[in-house]
């Protein structure tokens, strides 16, 4: 699910060093999606060299970030130590968690947390009530076809959503999805007015969701909290009323949490 690739910005010729390490995340990154795989199987899914792939892995086996076990490789797990790092840098995170799992908990939902990055929302907290799950624990979707999105995306000074838009498009992910810009614009306008967000099947189909962001001391946008199920669940006074009031409850305490977290 993941979505946009910016391993090449750095530069239109990049060093030999650069295209070694971007190899690398390529590999690693293909065979996320495919372990356990062999190397043909990754070569081949990564394009790159039986060779290539074979010394990269090799390479990140003896370091134990992979694993071998009959001619299969997997990831190892010295990678969760980087990625817990990586969330617990951010005060969010921090101050958002219990919340969240606490809204899903109550609420019988998926419950998310987001933050955006490279002009994706990337998930790094979730709790999980039922099957249909809008994506594990580092997935980045569109900013503009989800609720946790657009409520970040409607926080955003507009050259940041202009940006975001050139860089991205406006992907159709359903037949949902905003796909033009003035609508998504009307969109953005309702989210700041009513101070919450709702994805109507946008990103997965049949799958519904309200999400709000959460604002730093400073003012500036610093994530969202967003809530999601089937649509056959998601309806009526719960969909358009009670589920919006949880989640604004929710991200006003996460507020007041990252405040109080300042002023210590």
């Amino acid at each position: 699910m993941t979505v946009g690739d910016d391993r090449h910005d750095m530069g239109d010729q990049p060093s030999t060093e650069v295209r070694a390490v971007d190899r690398t995340i390529r590999i690693v990154e293909t065979l996320r999606d495919l372990q356990p795989a062999g190397v043909t199987e990754v070569a081949n899914a990564a394009g790159l060299a039986k060779s290539s792939v074979y010394n990269h892995l090799e390479t990140l086996g003896n370091a134990g970030y992979v694993i071998k076990n009959d001619g299969e490789y997997e990831l190892g797990l010295r990678f969760l130590p980087l990625g817990e790092a990586a969330r617990q840098r951010l005060s969010v995170y921090r101050a958002a968690r219990s919340e969240v799992e606490q809204l899903g908990r109550e609420m019988g939902t998926n419950a998310y947390l987001s933050v955006e990055e490279r002009g994706l929302a990337t998930v790094i907290f979730r709790h999980l009530e039922n099957e249909i799950d809008l994506g594990s624990i580092g997935t980045t979707v569109p900013l503009t076809t989800s609720s946790m999105g657009k409520a970040i995306l409607a926080q955003l000074p507009e050259g940041r959503i202009d940006e975001i838009v050139d860089r991205h498009g406006l992907p159709r992910m359903t037949e949902s999805s905003i796909v033009d810009r003035d609508t998504l614009d009307e969109e953005l306008e309702r989210i700041r007015q009513q101070g919450f967000a709702r994805d109507e099947g946008e990103h997965v189909k049949r799958l519904r969701g309200v999400g709000a962001a959460v604002l730093g001391p400073d003012g500036a946008v610093r994530g969202a909290v967003s809530v999601s199920g089937p649509e056959r669940e998601f309806r009526g006074t719960f969909f358009e009323e009670e589920l919006p009031d949880a989640v604004l409850d929710v991200t006003n305490v996460i507020e007041l949490k990252l405040m109080e977290n300042m002023s210590v």
